[in-house]
């Protein structure tokens, strides 16, 4: 049915005032469009750069060539050759043979595509020289025919005998003989057209190093050879081949270009460049070809006239007609299975090197070659500008429908004009930038203009919407427009009518009639919506915005569930506007679909309760780093002071490992909040697996689950990874215990690791991107996973067993944050009652693992100096100084920030060590900037019972040293601040760099 409901008047319609406006703005919005449109095609990016190659191989593809002028054959050494006459290569007589076939035959110019670099070790000479101590058991050469004692002598005399052409290749990055010395091949002869006078001009061709050619007496034999090199762009087609090449001092044709001079016989190439060097012009029979700067031809279209091909063998054993060769160029070379390589050309996925070099040859020989010239892109640019102006004006002019045709039409007329230009005029120009421009302008300018008569229609009808109630057509066209489901129901609920919306959920509105609507309803819902949907409310009593679920999936829609969540308003409907029992007919509203606002508000539910966890797990981790200070570094003071053999050494070594235990659960809060990022170090998974293998933990674990036995395929060639062996533990760790729990009638799990190279990206439980992985996966053969709760079991605190046996569901979150926190990825597969395979992997490095560090004894960090420690903690700020006074330093101490600046304006210090974390006033960053102004040489080590984090790093940015986590060893902070005093300060340097802080002066 015809809108009605915002109609489209056309410009001359409108009033005069109005019409300036559109017009500007679809002109002003459309020529910004093309000019960004122009900028990014004309200085593209990769992917932008490939669409309009891509653009170019179509108009390549489609475009019909003209017949070729020319006759080429191809003469195989194909699959039928090889089993007649014995597998390749022939010797070299027998070869000769088929040459002097073809040459008798009458063809003008015969390209041998193969290359024969060695001698012919076939030929009975050869035979001779190289086993004279066994010449007893070879032929007398005196039985053989003098032409066949030696194979290359009788190639040779065929080759100077017939017009042959022969084929070498260039060699790059290799320097060997020139031309004039072990590979005499025949350099061009250039010439410049029409100016005789003045030298060849300078060419940017390709510049050889090394050459590859015939035997020396071969070479030396044939009167023509060329170059076969070529190739593919970095989207690995071919469509260009170079045409002239540069070698020392001359240059030299390609192969192609040398069988075309030999068919015209051709002994000189007369050539010229245009004003801007950009092209080269080169004249053969009086028709110019045009190449690009470094002397290349584009292939052109396919030529319709395929060549005709024959087989060697036909051709030896007289199965064909020959004289068909009279007259004709003739292309030899091999096509068996593993003798020749296909390239894939813009027409074609895959061409043999005869067909390329034939290709060429028609390219060559046409009366028109393609050519994109450097300047073509702007005349791109430029038709583009002038679509842009013919869309405005036919947009203003025309409707909507007649613009969407001209838009049509129009990017379709400039592919075909494309065509029509290669194919007369040889110009490969690219439709891409024009048909984008026509399409984009064209729906941005039927946008703009039907917003602009909407605000129109709005300002100029007010009253439309009350006209629209009492026209039935227009209320019809409303509601096909409007994706909300409108309904009616009668007062006893039954749905009396309902919009072409629920075709979304069903296939037509009827299947709904007369069906009530708490039949729809979800049970649970279902009290809610009796109360709500059909009593009879109205004014403020009406419902607004009632959260409910309704059976509305429908076949052509699908959902998780079988309900989706709907928000329905309504309004009771009465016999004469009066508001009374005896009067109610029923309910009419409006029901819109909000299952994806739902899935949202979940998601960002889920995503908030994530980050309270972390935030509190953070929280939790930072002080009980501070807290454990106590337990970790007093026991190693306390150790110090006591001897190996007193009773209290032992407990007191005791409590020292229960505080380091309690710091690597503090770890997991860390690594459960993404808050542990850790410090990359080489290690190896095999490695890793054994020693967790071999500790008494596990062995703990086992006599927990004697029917349970672990299986171990670990790779012995396993590569390194960068990252933490401890927290990698803590995975394997975790992954164990949850497959014992799986079994708990017993079981087998199987620990395996294996390198593993992903070419593409693989879609898993997450998706994987390509890339060389060292691959850990653990299977066993439990209970395993519902489909339902696999995409819940890496949330916290999610666990489908009793806490009493499993913990509070915490160790699959670690996994998860932990291989994130190792830039890796995981995969699963399980099936209920079949088990399940977690798959981790982690990205490989070819480094070495890092070498065992020498065990450091006390006096290594001994030391002297003044020390400034700042620390909010009372009791870590006693610890530190004890443990720095017990190293040799002279140590002072503050509980602020505010503290330690007014201390550094009255002394100095030779270190600073400095709590990142100061509730209460100015935390270690904000300190360190206000000692850096009074002392810009400072020297600052960093604490804190987090990981390293922004802040920190911009501290270090500033200039500050090593960065040591609480609760830190006397080994650790004795070491970063002897490392620290030893180097030279790097404030001044950092300050003066970035200009952010004002030297003392």
């Amino acid at each position: 049915m015809e809108n009605t409901f915002l109609p489209t008047p056309q410009p001359a319609f409108l009033p005069s005032s109005i019409q300036p406006n559109l017009l500007w703005t679809l002109l002003t919005t459309g020529l910004l469009l093309t000019l960004g449109l122009s900028l990014f095609f004309v200085f593209p990016p990769k992917g932008v750069q490939s669409l309009t190659t891509k653009s170019t191989d179509l108009i390549l593809k489609t475009t019909k060539a003209p017949d070729s002028e020319i006759d080429i054959v191809i003469v195989e050494i194909d699959e039928s050759s090889l089993k007649k006459y014995g597998q390749w290569p022939w010797p070299r007589d027998h070869f000769a043979r088929l040459l002097d076939t073809i040459a008798e035959a009458g063809a003008l110019s015969i390209g041998i595509n193969i290359i024969f670099p060695e001698q012919d070790r076939s030929s009975p000479l050869y035979r001779q020289e190289s086993s004279a101590a066994d010449s007893a058991d070879l032929p007398d050469p005196s039985d053989i025919p003098v032409e066949l004692v030696d194979h290359d002598l009788f190639l040779a005399k065929s080759l100077a005998g017939g017009p042959f052409v022969l084929g070498y290749e260039f060699l790059f990055g290799l320097r060997q003989e020139g031309p004039e010395g072990e590979c005499p091949i025949p350099p061009l002869t250039l010439s410049r057209m029409g100016r005789d006078d003045q030298p060849t001009p300078a060419l940017n061709l390709h510049r050889a190093d090394g050459v590859l050619c015939d035997y020396l007496p071969l070479t030396k034999a044939a009167l023509s050879a060329g170059f076969l090199n070529g190739a593919p762009d970095s989207d690995g087609i071919l469509r260009r081949l170079p045409l002239l090449m540069q070698h020392g001092d001359h240059i030299y044709p390609s192969f192609a270009l040398a069988i075309l001079m030999r068919f015209h016989g051709f002994q000189e190439l007369f050539l010229d460049t245009d004003d801007t060097q950009h092209l080269i012009r080169i004249f053969l029979a009086g028709r110019p070809v045009l190449l690009d700067s470094q002397g290349n031809i584009l292939l052109g279209p396919p030529n319709p006239s395929r060549s005709q091909r024959f087989s060697a063998a036909d051709i030896l054993s007289n199965n064909i007609d020959i004289s068909y060769l009279k007259n004709k160029i003739v292309l030899i070379g091999a096509t068996a299975q593993g003798l020749s390589q296909g390239y894939p050309t813009p027409y074609s996925s895959t061409e043999t090197l005869l067909d390329l070099h034939a290709a060429a040859l028609h390219a060559l020989a046409g009366k028109l070659q393609a050519v994109r010239p450097p300047g073509l892109p702007f005349y791109e640019v430029l038709l583009s500008m002038l679509l842009c102006l013919s869309m405005v004006l036919v947009n203003i002019r025309w409707s909507t429908g007649w613009s969407i045709g001209f838009c049509l039409l129009t990017t379709g007329s400039i592919w075909v004009g494309a065509q029509m230009l290669l194919r007369f005029t040889g110009l490969l120009f690219s439709p891409l930038l024009p048909s984008v421009t026509v399409i984009l302008t064209g729906f941005l300018f039927i946008t703009l203009k039907f917003r602009y008569f909407q605000l129109q229609a709005k300002s100029e009808k007010g009253d439309a919407l009350l006209l629209l109630k009492s026209s039935e057509s227009s209320l019809q066209s409303i509601l096909h427009t409007v994706p909300d489901i409108i309904f009616r129901l009668d007062a006893e609920g039954n749905i009396v009518f309902i919009s072409p919306a629920i075709c979304k959920y069903t296939k037509t509105p009827e299947a709904l009639l007369g069906n009530s609507i708490f039949s729809y309803v979800a049970q649970v819902d279902l009290d809610r919506a009796r109360f709500r949907l059909n009593e009879r409310r109205t004014g403020e009593r009406a419902t607004f915005d009632l959260e409910i679920r309704l059976r509305l999936t429908g076949e052509t829609h699908t959902c998780d569930t079988d309900f989706r969540y709907f928000s329905v308003s309504t309004e009771g409907l009465y016999r004469n506007d009066l508001p009374m029992d005896s009067e109610f007919l029923g309910t009419q509203g409006i029901a819109k679909d909000i299952t994806d606002r739902k899935k949202l508000e979940l998601q960002l539910l889920q995503a908030q309760k994530m980050e309270v966890i972390g935030n509190l797990a953070a929280g939790i981790a930072h002080d009980l780093n501070n807290i454990l200070s106590g337990l970790v570094s007093y026991p190693e003071l306390l150790l110090l002071e006591i001897p190996e053999d007193d009773p209290l050494h032992g407990k007191i070594s005791i409590i020292q490992k229960s505080g380091q235990k309690a710091a690597a659960i503090v770890q997991d809060l860390l690594c459960m909040a993404r808050r542990n990022i850790t410090i990359p170090s080489i290690s190896n998974i095999n490695q890793i697996i054994v020693e967790y293998l071999e500790s008494g933990e596990f062995r703990q674990l086992q006599t927990r689950y004697p029917n349970i036995t672990i299986d171990t395929a670990l790779d012995s060639k396993l590569m390194n990874i960068k990252g933490s062996a401890v927290h990698l533990s803590k995975v394997i760790m975790n992954l164990l215990h949850n497959g014992m729990e799986a079994m708990p009638a017993g079981g087998r799990i199987v620990v395996t690791t294996c390198n593993i190279r992903f070419d593409r990206a693989v879609d898993g439980y997450e998706v994987i991107p390509s890339g060389e992985y060292v691959c850990l996966s653990v299977a066993d053969s439990g209970t395993g996973i519902p489909d339902s709760d696999l995409h819940k079991i890496f949330e916290p605190f999610f666990t489908r067993k009793a806490t009493s046996k499993s913990g509070t569901g915490l160790g699959m979150t670690i996994i998860w944050a932990t291989v994130k926190d190792h830039h890796g990825y995981i995969d699963i597969r399980s099936r209920e009652g079949q088990g399940t395979t977690l798959t981790v992997y982690l990205p490989a490095t070819a480094e070495s693992a890092d070498p065992q560090h020498n065990r450091v004894v006390l006096e290594d960090y001994l030391g002297s100096g003044s020390i400034l420690v700042v620390d909010d903690v009372a009791e870590q700020l006693h610890i530190t100084a004890n443990m720095l006074r017990k190293l040799g330093y002279t140590v002072h101490t503050c509980e602020s920030g505010e503290e330690a600046v007014c201390m550094v304006e009255k002394q100095q210090f030779d270190l600073i060590i400095l709590d990142m974390i100061m509730p209460g006033g100015m935390d270690g960053l904000e300190t360190y900037k206000k000692i850096l102004k009074v002392s810009f040489r400072q020297k600052t080590i960093i604490t804190s019972g987090y990981s390293q984090s922004e802040r920190v790093r911009e501290m270090q940015e500033l200039g500050a040293g090593a960065f040591v986590q609480k609760p830190f060893t006397m080994e650790r902070i004795g070491m970063a601040v002897k490392e620290t005093l030893a180097k030279p300060s790097a404030a001044e340097g950092s300050l003066t760099n970035r200009g952010g802080l004002d030297s003392p002066g």
